[in-house]
């Protein structure tokens, strides 16, 4: 059963990318204070990278 698990979880973590804190997103991509507290008032302490980068881009973060 726990291979069951991790193979699931291991699909969905692939699908989000890499959980990350959002403080440490924030410093990567250089994002402000402001879209910082509304990403952690989102998502929580913690999110997959491309849903924080998603995220982000739709509340206006520039493309690198």
């Amino acid at each position: 059963m726990k291979s069951e698990q991790q193979g699931e979880d291991g699909r969905r973590q692939g699908i989000r990318g890499r959980t990350v804190s959002i403080e440490t997103f924030a410093r990567k991509y250089r994002i402000d204070a402001e879209e910082t507290e509304r990403l952690q008032d989102q998502f929580g302490p913690a999110a997959g990278e491309i849903e924080l980068l998603q995220a982000a881009r739709r509340n206006g973060m520039p493309e690198e």
